[in-house]
């Protein structure tokens, strides 16, 4: 027993020396870590975290717009691959006469912006013959249809996405139609019903692409019967109020295919213009005509610049992200202040 006591104090004393080493080396780090660390000027609050960078917001998308600018300088963008995209897509387009072989002006040009094209020119959509067949978009196309001279023609191709036996609205994946109005009056009512349909239905059919056009435009001179055309028609005027209310409200919302500026503007940007009332309205330029024909743009160099447009807005609806960056110019009754006043151009 007397041996043994001796040799544990021996081991508690080395313990104790080893904890003495090992608490000072801990004080020396700690000091040092200290003189390391500059000292806080008195008052000073202690630093709080960097809160986290928010992220960037994606860039907003460019409107959809399709004028005479993208005619004269973006139709060039548009690419076999993005024709293909759109020829497996299913379109509804009504109109009247100036809709007649849209999509096919550009394809016998060139076969490279050939679509599938079905039109029934022939027939007239009214009140008692709706004409379209429940199966027509059996296959990615684009269906056509002419609607008559009929009150609300407007609110055929509402019955033609929702109402049976159609209900393309759950077939399709576009649809516009371009409209055309008589007396100013009409042109009013046109706007003041046709607007809250197509937002209604932009609303209900997510998954469809609508689109705004703008309304036609007629040149002045001697038409076909020997008689002066001005102008100052009710087709200009109401047609031009009409187009302007089309751009203020829809412009970067729904895609808008201005046919009344693209065969209202020459080739080198200068518009073809009247004045009524203070306020400048755009005609149908004269060399857009041919044989008297005032009410359409009939010559070759007209009709190309249609058929671009049309195809064109197709582009920019369906294969957007096949296009290089566009910095298209707003819409003219965007870029000024009120109504334009100054001399008519021709």
């Amino acid at each position: 027993m007397s041996s043994f006591l001796p040799l544990s104090r021996r081991a508690q004393f080395v313990a104790a020396c080893g904890l003495a080493c090992l608490l000072l080396g801990v004080l020396t780090a700690w000091g040092g870590a200290e003189e390391a660390a500059p000292a806080a000027k008195p008052g000073t609050p202690a630093a709080t975290p960097a809160k986290p960078r928010p992220r960037a917001k994606a860039a907003a998308k460019a409107p959809v717009y399709v004028g005479a600018y993208s005619v004269d300088h973006e139709f060039k963008f548009v690419t076999e691959e993005c024709m293909e995209i759109i020829r497996g897509k299913k379109i509804l387009f009504g109109s009247r006469s100036w809709g007649l072989g849209l999509g096919t002006i550009m394809s016998r040009k060139d076969k490279k912006y050939e679509v599938v094209w079905e039109s029934h020119r022939s027939e007239r959509v009214t009140d008692k013959d709706r004409v379209l067949k429940p199966e027509a978009f059996d296959q990615p196309k684009i269906v056509h249809y002419l609607f008559g001279p009929v009150p609300r023609r407007w609110a055929f191709m509402d019955d033609f996405l929702r109402k049976a036996p159609w209900k393309f609205g759950g077939k399709i994946d576009g649809c516009f139609q371009s409209l055309y109005c008589g007396p100013e009056r009409e042109a009013k009512q046109m706007a003041d019903e046709y607007f809250p349909m197509l937002d209604k239905l932009v609303k209900d059919f997510p998954n469809v692409r609508f689109a705004m056009l703008t309304h036609p435009v007629s040149a002045d001179g001697t038409d076909r019967k020997g008689k002066r055309r001005e102008a100052a028609s009710a087709w200009n005027i109401g047609g031009g109020d009409y187009s302007d209310k089309v751009v203020r409200r829809y412009y970067g919302k729904v895609p808008i295919l201005d046919m009344r500026d693209i065969v209202s503007t020459h080739p080198d940007g200068k518009p073809c213009t009247f004045e009524h009332n203070g306020k400048t309205y755009r005609k149908l330029c004269p060399e857009y005509t041919v044989n008297k024909d005032l009410i359409h743009p009939s010559s070759p160099e007209a009709r190309e610049r249609m058929g671009k447009g049309f195809i064109l807005l197709l582009a920019k609806m369906f294969c957007a992200d096949k296009l290089p960056p566009m910095e298209t110019p707003k819409p003219e009754i965007l870029r000024r202040r009120g109504p334009r006043k100054g001399r008519a151009g021709n």
